[in-house]
């Protein structure tokens, strides 16, 4: 028993370091940001202020808060279920055995992904460059009679959010495509076979093989995408910044301009404390569903 105790503090004192270096670049900027959000807290102000939920209050009566929260959701929304998508569909096609193109898989493969071996600030830049009033987008519909004038497609409200949503997906959907790639492979080949005997079509091999076998990866991806895309920044800074008229205006870029554009550390931390209670629950709620289909 003693040599046994021992082995567990030697444990302990292995894993010390790391418990110590995730306390203090975790678990405490969390508290403080939770703490933080209940004061009145300025930068220009030499004091901070206690007022409890007033900036949470705050937060829920501003208009343009509530509308990011919006804009958050449909942004999550449809990423995810376009990533997923679009990534089992091409996923599906590359492992194939057959079909005139399987021959060059691999060298789809690597085309696909192209655009996740670029930094999003070089996807902003590209993106920019085609989707400007007189870029390649414009100049293109132009030449084939498809519009009469040149269109500003990041200026319309109406279609701001769904552009960002399009260059989002085309930029992150390989990520998805290879794991998902990857889940195909675990798949036994003599089930496929064996369906096939007995007379299954594609779309039922489809429906009750591949989707079931796949099913817990199709999940983690979906959680973690949803986590990513609640907290996404880059690319509606670098692209719309929000605008036009809030029309692309997210969480995290209100969290942004809250805190370091208004200066006002107080709401940004409330409004971060927000975030994080929404990611909470998303990574609840997959652990739970999780947890039902493993049963």
């Amino acid at each position: 028993m003693h040599v046994v105790k021992k082995i567990k503090n030697s444990g302990i004192l292995y894993i010390l370091p790391m418990l110590i270096f995730l306390m203090s670049t975790t678990f405490v900027p969390i508290v403080y940001v939770f703490v933080t959000g209940f004061y009145r807290n300025y930068l220009s102000e030499n004091s901070a202020k206690f007022i409890l939920f007033q900036n949470y209050i705050e937060s829920f009566k501003d208009f343009i808060f509530l509308k990011s929260i919006f804009n958050t959701f449909y942004y999550v929304f449809f990423s995810v279920v376009f990533h997923i998508v679009v990534a089992l569909l091409l996923a599906v096609f590359l492992f194939r055995n057959s079909g005139p193109l399987q021959s060059y898989a691999k060298g789809l493969r690597s085309l696909f992904m192209v655009p996740w071996l670029l930094s999003w600030s070089v996807a902003a830049a590209i993106w920019v460059l085609i989707l400007n009033p007189s870029g390649l987008l414009s100049g293109a519909a132009i030449t084939m009679g498809l519009i009469k004038e040149q269109i500003p497609w990041f200026g319309r409200p109406e279609m701001a959010m769904n552009w960002i949503i399009f260059i989002t997906v085309w930029k992150a959907f390989p990520f998805f495509m290879m794991f998902i790639y990857a889940a195909l492979t675990t798949i036994p080949v003599e089930i496929y076979e064996s369906s096939e005997i007995d007379g299954a079509t594609g779309i039922q091999k489809f429906s009750y093989i591949t989707i079931p076998y796949i099913a817990p990866t199709l999940m983690t991806l979906t959680v973690l995408d949803s986590v990513w895309s609640l907290r996404m920044y880059d690319i509606i800074f670098l692209t719309t910044g929000g605008g036009p008229i809030h029309a692309t205006q997210t969480l995290t870029l209100s969290i942004y301009q809250t805190a370091f554009e208004r200066l006002n550390f107080g709401l940004a931390s409330a409004q971060g404390v927000i975030l994080f209670a929404i990611s909470s629950l998303i990574a609840l709620l997959y652990v739970k569903i999780y947890n039902d289909v493993e049963r």
